[in-house]
């Protein structure tokens, strides 16, 4: 049966090998790095792919180490001390841990241009990477790269012409010394850079990749590991199969570790007997009213916010139709309904954008903004065919109706709705999605930046707001490096753009860091950057 257990801390002092983990969820995971944005997929590719820089697993979530980037196929983190970064703070020099190889049919090494070849990936114009407004704001020729990229082929291109126009250009701020050295150069000295070189997609890509399509189920069944397994079974929709990758080496790697022979995920319908984690789900929990305090005292998330759809043409670009609908939501009984599928975390009201203990965040509320009803307004809300989102489009739709609209809820599975939303030209008004921390100090960006910064780089901004004024304040954050001064002038961005209502916050949530674990599992350490998923490249079976 499941137990909610605290994490134990890391000790190979007894630790059993072998033995098949079980998992079984909900939805389909991203399986292309390049095109990651949650946590679930990045539980799973953290099995099998390298980054720069990612995060230990340490017991205690409230500890610094657990949130604190570390080296991982970097060999150090580059500073003024080791001659990492420069005098100006705009160049950083990263240094490859070496013997790391790719489990390829002849293993072969992996190089600084396979972590270029990484980065432009990011910016393929078919399905770029969500975190993408990190990386064109911050990498000196990132965001031409971008714009070149999209305006050379289409979204519809082929492997080949991707390839083509790839391997035929560069990034001006990221190049080789050779291969087992890249230089960086950012147009700004910044105090996040090592967090979003963290981040899940920053991981490098070999030669192979140049045959697929980003995102494509053809490249998820063509993957190349440099973790402890590799994807060694893949039906879409339904069950993967992760084992041992055979050139992995444990010296090469201070982050994981290769104890379980086999790894099984299964995916749909009713969970099975003899699944030892639960993937893509929370633990059944009772809701408490005012809501206790998360146990990590991390990870509050924008969890879930309302979407409008800014992109077509018609009365949801009347600002003044937007507060009315924001004022008719009643955010207290989504928190109800959400309350009511015991999904084991805490929940609060969400009145601004930035969660509590994130930076940035103020705790106040802005003032009521409208009470005017929209009699007349026909509303397409598109959702996940999920149990929390689906109650969450009824009760928020319920209160539209009240005062004079018509919505028409269309239910989507979560790769369609991935996609639907993705679409510039997407048939939808409204839609809810979320946004949880990416890093977990100086990181007011993290909401505001992505989710509301303007322009073809923004593929956080599902919504298509922009306001000049509001992308000048994201520049001034972005240009501070006192961490006082940028969080006034994040604060200043959030005020401007709740003005505007892009966006209706409905609440925030954290998890509870307690997860369901049979109880044959051991070691298993919940992590702040897996939104508190358990690491399983650490964890072991007691079979």
């Amino acid at each position: 049966m499941f137990t909610a257990t605290a994490p134990v801390r890391i000790d190979t002092t007894g630790v059993r090998t072998g033995g098949t983990l079980r998992l079984h969820g909900s939805g389909d995971p991203v399986l292309d790095p390049a095109c990651l944005d949650d946590a679930a997929s990045a539980q799973l590719v953290r099995l099998y792919a390298r980054q720069l820089f990612t995060y230990q697993p340490d017991p205690d979530p409230r500890s610094w180490q657990a949130i604190a980037p570390v080296p991982d196929l970097a060999a150090q983190i580059p500073s003024i001390y080791n001659a990492g970064l420069g005098a100006s703070g705009t160049t950083y020099v990263v240094h490859l841990r070496p013997g790391v190889r790719w489990d390829t049919a002849v293993p072969r090494t992996v190089t600084a241009y396979d972590v270029i070849r990484g980065f432009k990936r990011l910016a393929n114009p078919v399905r770029p990477a969500p975190t993408l407004g990190y990386f064109t704001s911050t990498i000196r020729g990132m965001a031409q790269f971008h714009a070149e990229y999209a305006a050379a082929v289409g979204p519809d291109a082929s492997a080949a012409e991707l390839a083509a126009f790839q391997n035929s250009h560069e990034i001006a701020g990221i190049f080789a010394l050779d291969d087992e050295s890249l230089v960086f150069e950012v147009v700004r000295p910044i105090l996040d850079f090592i967090s979003i070189l963290a981040l899940p997609p920053v991981v490098p890509a070999p030669v192979e990749y140049d045959a697929f399509v980003p995102g494509s189920p053809e490249l998820a069944g063509n993957l190349r590991a440099t973790g402890p397994y590799r994807l060694t079974g893949y039906a879409r929709g339904s069950a993967l199969t992760f084992e041992p990758n055979p050139v992995w080496r444990q010296d090469t790697d201070p982050v994981r570790r290769q104890f379980l022979d086999r790894i099984e995920v299964g995916l749909g319908g009713s969970v099975p007997a003899g699944v030892d984690l639960a993937w893509n789900a929370r633990v059944p929990e009772p809701y408490t009213d005012p809501p206790a305090d998360p146990a990590n005292g991390l990870g509050w998330g924008l969890d879930p916010y309302l979407v409008f759809n800014l992109r077509r043409p018609g009365p949801l670009r009347d600002v003044a139709v937007r507060r009315s609908i924001a004022a008719a939501v009643d955010r207290s009984a989504v928190a109800a309904a959400v309350a009511g599928l015991r999904t084991g975390t805490a929940i609060r009201v969400a009145r601004g954008i930035v969660p509590p203990d994130n930076d940035a965040y103020t705790g106040r509320e802005p003032e009521s903004t409208s009470d005017g009803r929209i009699d007349g307004l026909a509303l397409t809300a598109i959702h996940p065919d999920t149990p929390e989102a689906t109650v969450v489009a009824r009760s928020y739709a319920a209160d539209l109706e009240r005062v004079g609209a018509t919505v028409r809820l269309v239910a989507l599975s979560p790769p369609a709705h991935r996609e639907r939303v993705a679409d510039p030209y997407g048939d939808w008004d409204l839609t809810t999605l979320s946004c949880a921390p990416a890093w977990h100090y100086q990181n007011g960006r993290v909401f505001l930046q992505r989710l509301f910064q303007g322009g073809a780089d923004s593929t956080g901004n599902r919504g298509g707001y922009h306001e000049p004024e509001v992308d000048e304040l994201i520049e001034r954050a972005l240009d501070s490096i006192d961490p006082r001064h940028a969080n006034a002038l994040w604060q200043q961005v959030e005020q401007r753009v709740l003005a505007d209502v892009p966006v209706v916050p409905l609440l925030f949530q954290t998890p509870a860091v307690r997860n369901l674990r049979s109880e044959r599992v051991r070691d298993a350490v919940a992590m702040p950057s897996l939104g508190y998923a358990d690491d399983l490249c650490t964890l072991w079976l007691d079979y």
